[in-house]
């Protein structure tokens, strides 16, 4: 165990599984104390129980502002502070085109991946600025080159990059930093079993693989190292960076030969 993290407290929405989890473990491994934020209740005392000291869990729902600043003062009330905001919670699916999307999942998808991480970055501020924080928002690449059938969900993603920069520039004097990630692929659980659901697994899974020109899909716990970075003093000269962590998904395209 390094201690990039040592004696910070770290809130991550999202925490309890997938990438959430994996950002969870390993900033926990690293001397954080953890707030393992999650609408998954019962994940979230299995994560919490399972890291012991400096996590606790709490039921979150993104969406509501008065919860929102209730698991806020929760972590305050438990470990004093607060220096870090991962707003890792998502809606990714139904994977729709424009034509195909309802009102109804156009509010949810702005609701949990937009003004879910607004939700964060407001009411956070103010403890963030006494600890001079950091902040990182978990984007996708989907808000940066787009991606089929997953119209508003880039959409949503694109407004995060944009609301990343802007906030990053605006909390500059208060020495908060505000960055965000951009994954593509990564094996999370809710991967695996999609890949289950597919006809040809092993040509799905190749497909994954060639998305990026490194050839394979990662593990969740190997994109977490990119926000370990980011949210540690390694990183205290970088703000407002929407960071790809693609393997080059996004540099170009491989020709078969």
């Amino acid at each position: 165990m390094s201690n990039l993290l040592s004696g910070k407290t770290v809130l991550i929405t999202g925490a309890a599984n997938g990438f959430g989890a994996a950002c969870t473990k390993l900033f926990h491994e690293n001397g954080a104390n953890i707030v393992i934020a999650d609408i998954d209740n019962k994940s979230c005392e299995v994560l919490s129980n399972e890291l012991g000291n400096r996590a606790i869990g709490y039921k979150l729902d993104v969406t509501d502002s008065m919860n929102f600043q209730e698991c806020i003062s929760e972590t305050i009330s438990a470990f004093g502070q607060l220096d870090i905001l991962v707003n890792n919670a998502a809606k990714i699916l139904p994977g729709l085109t424009v034509d195909e999307t309802n009102n109804e999942d156009f509010d949810a998808f702005i609701a949990v991946n937009l003004k879910g991480a607004f939700h964060g970055l407001k009411y956070c501020y103010p403890h963030l600025k006494k600890t001079k924080g950091c902040v990182l928002n978990i984007s996708s690449m989907a808000g940066v080159t787009g991606q089929a059938k997953h119209a508003v969900y880039a959409a949503t993603k694109g407004g995060v990059n944009a609301l990343t920069k802007a906030t990053a520039v605006d909390w500059s004097n208060d020495g908060i930093r505000v960055n965000a990630l951009c994954p593509l692929a990564m094996w999370t659980d809710a991967l695996r079993d999609w890949l289950k659901e597919q006809g040809d697994q092993q040509e799905m899974a190749n497909w994954l693989n060639n998305l990026s020109s490194l050839g394979y899909t990662p593990e969740a716990d190997e994109v977490a190292t990119s926000a370990l970075y980011l949210c540690s003093d390694l990183a205290k000269f970088v703000t407002g960076v929407i960071l790809p962590v693609s393997g080059g998904g996004e540099v170009g395209y491989k020709v078969r030969g």
